[in-house]
């Protein structure tokens, strides 16, 4: 891989993650497949990373296996943390974008070949964007290098809500735990002043509220620090989010409703209100649960 993307990087430094996390006396990493479904990545991004990995004599092959040879140290790791400009993000960004703008409709089907033209980027990334994002549910590979957006039922809806309900309140109450000089109410603050100059203008600012949306609950769910709730951060943003994004039926009422209620919980957050912040975090999650089953009830219909 002569070009080391975001991808690439994030995924080389998970796998570091897994050999510092491997038990005493364990020096076997898994094996390529089980690495597959672990990182949610190609058998190309893993076989790309695992050479890395070898060249930079943390890890040796020998035969099928992959024996750790040593410790990771912080120089080994790749530093992410200025992604935004990265090809993978463009991608995740220029794809949503045609969910956002009703482009992309359950039922319709595209190319690799059409989204790296129109979106600036390679097929390479495109591809490896697209293998993530199936995972979510909300596509689906057909032949040919195409795929179809497809859509969830309401079992499946109902399944993710409750999933989502029991993982955003275990995050909220570490939230609360942090000690008022933590840095996350600064942040919260800041948020709310978003929030508010948003609806201070909504008719005209409405659109802005879906940024608004993803960043509260990812500062909430970092709190549970949990790398299987930032996995589920991408699923609840992809899923629930943009799909009910497709329905555009009362979308200003529903975006107004929801910023309102983010409003509610974070003066509860900053004042510390513990009780009112749990109860504002329900009264949200409900409302979200409403408007996800009624989408996905009017596209059954």
């Amino acid at each position: 891989m002569s070009k080391k993307t975001y991808l690439f990087k994030q995924s080389t430094n998970r796998m570091l993650e897994l050999i510092a996390n491997l038990s005493d006396g364990e020096k076997v990493m898994p094996n390529d497949i089980e690495l597959t479904k672990l990182l949610k990545i190609s058998r190309t991004t893993v076989r790309a990373c695992i050479e890395d990995l070898c060249t930079a004599n943390i890890i040796k092959r020998d035969g099928a296996n992959k024996v750790v040879l040593r410790q990771p140290t912080p120089d080994d790791y790749f530093d992410i943390q200025d992604k935004d400009s990265t090809k993978d993000v463009q991608i995740e960004k220029y794809f949503l974008g045609l969910i956002n703008a009703g482009k992309l409709l359950p039922g319709d089907r595209f190319s690799e070949l059409s989204l790296a033209k129109n979106s600036g980027c390679t097929t390479i990334t495109v591809r490896e964007f697209l293998i993530k994002f199936s995972n979510n549910g909300l596509i689906e590979k057909i032949p040919r290098g195409r795929w179809k957006m497809v859509k969830f039922d309401e079992e499946f809806a109902r399944e993710l809500v409750s999933f989502r309900e029991m993982v955003e309140m275990r995050a909220l109450t570490e939230l609360l735990k942090f000690p008022k000089s933590h840095d996350v109410w600064k942040q919260l603050q800041q948020l709310l002043t978003k929030h508010q100059e948003v609806r201070a203008d909504m008719e005209n600012r409405y659109l802005e509220f879906p940024d608004l949306d993803r960043e509260l609950h990812y500062i909430i769910q970092q709190s549970a620090k949990n790398r299987f709730t930032q996995q589920f951060f991408d699923i609840v943003s992809f899923v629930c989010h943009y799909h009910y994004q497709w329905d555009k039926t009362g979308e200003l009422e529903r975006f107004t409703v929801a910023i309102e209620e983010h409003i509610d919980l974070l003066n509860n957050l900053i004042t510390h209100n513990n009780a009112g912040s749990i109860l504002s975090m329900e009264k949200h999650l409900n409302s979200a649960e409403t408007t996800l089953l009624r989408c996905v009830e009017g596209f059954e219909s």
